[in-house]
Parts: structure tokens; C-alpha cells; sequence
């Protein structure tokens, strides 16, 4: 019988420890496939028993319906808080449409100069608006449709217009929040 040398011992030594260690890491990635599995199946089971789609556990995730409630008025003073692009603007449109929710409009719409629609709260008419309207703010054209107003919406180097659709004539205080509320939402996600 030949004698093994103590390179080659060490050296199978190490091919047995890295089998070893590859066995393991393989039966840790099963159970956690497994887990995970498990998990989805008890959350999509939980979201069929309760009616609705429920976040992840432990997730900040907020729904659009939290989100609108939030951007209301508040119970305790009676008037509106402040619009807070962090928490009410988790993406574009639905930042616009909490901003229609808490300034009290029908629709908003934000367009370039020459017509081209670029943000909108889901109006169905809103491409024909930024059309219409925005020709018209440039041209100095009067709007004559009740309820629609046009403002400039001031964005880095670009000039923007912003259109309007209410049910009352918003006061320019409330027009110089919005403006600066939209470039808020703009700068964010732009």
C-alpha cells in the first residue's frame, strides 16, 4: 500500500469540507424557497379571506385610498394641512390626483407650451385640453369654458402650463400653492 503524502491529504481534506459546505448552501436555498413559498400562499390566502390586496408584512407601503385620506382636510383643525410631496406623491399621477383632492379640483393636467400633455390626475379629456389650452396660454387667447383655469408652472429652464378644472374659481393664493406644489411632484420624479 503506498503512503499518501501530506499535500494530497490536506488537499482532500479541503475537497471533502467544500462538498460539505455546497451540500449545505444547497439544502438552505430549498427551505428558503420553500419559506417564501409559504409565505406568498398564506398572504395571497389572508388577501382572498379579507377582499382586498393587503401590503407586505411589515412593509411602509401605503394604498392609494390611504394616500387620498391623507391629503384632506384634517378633523382636528377644520382646514386643509399642507401638501407634502414625500408622503402624498408616491409617483406622478397619483400625486396629481392627491393634489386635486387637496386643492378641490375636477381635473389637472400639466402640459408643455406647445400642447404636449406630460403629467395628468386621469381626466379623459386631458389631451385635448393641454391641446386647447395651452395654445391658448400662449397666445393670450381668453378661455371662455366655465370652471378651466391656465397657469404657468415655472420647472428648471422649461416652462410648463398647468390647467385646471373646478367647480369654483380658485383664489391666485391658492394658484401660487399649487404652482408650487406641482414643481415640488416635478422635481421629485423628474
Amino acid at each position: 500500500m503506498a503512503a499518501v503524502s501530506f499535500d494530497t491529504f490536506i488537499l482532500l481534506v479541503l475537497l471533502v469540507l467544500v462538498g460539505i459546505v455546497l451540500f449545505l448552501s444547497l439544502v438552505t436555498a430549498i427551505h428558503v424557497i420553500r419559506l417564501s413559498r409559504e409565505i406568498a400562499f398564506r398572504q395571497k390566502r389572508e388577501e382572498k379571506a379579507t377582499g382586498r390586496n393587503a401590503p407586505p408584512a411589515g412593509s411602509d407601503v401605503k394604498t392609494q385610498a390611504d394616500t387620498v385620506a391623507a391629503a384632506t382636510y384634517t378633523p382636528v383643525a377644520g382646514r386643509k394641512r399642507d401638501f407634502d410631496v414625500t408622503q402624498d406623491a408616491p409617483d406622478i399621477p397619483t400625486g396629481m390626483k392627491n393634489l386635486c383632492a387637496h386643492y378641490d379640483l375636477t381635473s389637472l393636467s400639466i402640459s408643455s407650451p406647445d400642447g404636449l400633455l406630460i403629467a395628468s390626475s386621469g381626466y379623459p379629456g386631458a389631451i385635448n385640453d393641454a391641446a386647447q389650452y395651452s395654445y391658448a396660454f400662449q397666445t393670450g387667447v381668453p378661455i371662455k369654458e366655465s370652471g378651466v383655469q391656465v397657469f404657468p408652472v415655472d420647472f428648471g429652464t422649461s416652462p410648463l402650463v398647468g390647467i385646471l378644472r373646478s367647480t369654483s374659481a380658485l383664489p391666485d393664493t391658492s394658484v401660487d400653492s399649487l404652482q408650487d406644489d406641482i414643481a415640488a411632484l416635478l422635481k421629485r420624479w423628474i
